[in-house]
């Protein structure tokens, strides 16, 4: 009993020391600025599920830059819009054309959503490419067929092949400080550092493995007290055997 009680105590010991810091910290969060504090390591964001956008794709009209990171769409550093499968975008002057596989997104100048045209309505093959012919009307390419827009975007017809080819739209690296703030937003606020500690503290930080594994500690925890108890009694019965051995 007391190699298993020396044993488990060993084991257990870093276990309750932490329990016990933490513990003190959640309930002091408040005092410490835990709740305010944000946890900003990379491996710790992607644990969580908000690591960076698999890509970002940018492209520059007019002074400004449109980027797709994942379903959003952002203009500068501005979240403006959602769109699956992002292929390019374009200015015709008064607007800025966003494409995806499946839609066409209309901006103003502020990034305020104009409309939005669902390809499927002109066309049942998906956009790949978008572009802009030389007086700066709107292209659209699909896997067979490039499709020309009127100066209102209002009637798409298929090019015969009588007008000059459209210069695609095609992707180029945005300033350093706007991928970096593109990165910071789809994180979303990040994560509290009090919710790290918390998620440490109950063991949730692991998923259900991490759960299991305090169980065990805390059964472990439990045996120690059991343990100390039996071995409690029995010193203090053996040591009354040895004081009445004693007296007689």
């Amino acid at each position: 009993m007391r190699r298993l009680h020396r044993s488990f105590g060993a084991f257990a010991v870093v276990f309750v020391l932490f329990m016990v810091l933490s513990g003190l910290a959640l309930n002091h969060s408040n005092d410490l600025g835990l709740d305010q504090r944000k946890a900003s390591q990379s491996f710790l964001l992607g644990w969580y599920g908000l690591g960076k956008p698999s890509s970002i794709q940018s492209y520059a009209m007019d002074g400004e830059w449109l980027s797709f990171a994942g379903s959003q769409l952002y203009l500068n550093d501005k979240p403006v819009a959602t769109i699956q499968g992002g292929v390019g975008a374009v200015s015709n002057g008064d607007l800025y054309i966003a494409a995806g596989s499946d839609e066409l997104l209309l901006l103003d100048h502020e990034g305020s959503l104009v409309e939005r045209i669902a390809w499927v309505s002109i066309s049942k093959a998906p956009i790949e490419a978008i572009g802009l012919r030389a007086n700066r009307l709107v292209a659209v390419k699909t896997a067979d067929q490039v499709w020309l827009a009127d100066a209102n975007l209002l009637t798409w017809q298929p090019d015969e092949g009588s007008l000059a080819s459209p210069q695609w739209s095609f992707s180029e690296p945005a300033p350093d400080a706007i991928q970096v703030s593109i990165t910071s937003l789809y994180r979303g606020e990040g994560l509290s550092l009090e919710r790290v500690l918390l998620d440490l503290h109950s063991g949730r930080i692991f998923g259900s493995i991490g759960v299991l594994i305090y169980d065990l500690l805390a059964l472990a925890l439990g045996f120690l007290s059991i343990s100390g108890l039996v071995l409690w009694f029995r010193s203090r019965r053996n040591g009354k055997g040895k004081k009445r051995k004693k007296s007689v």
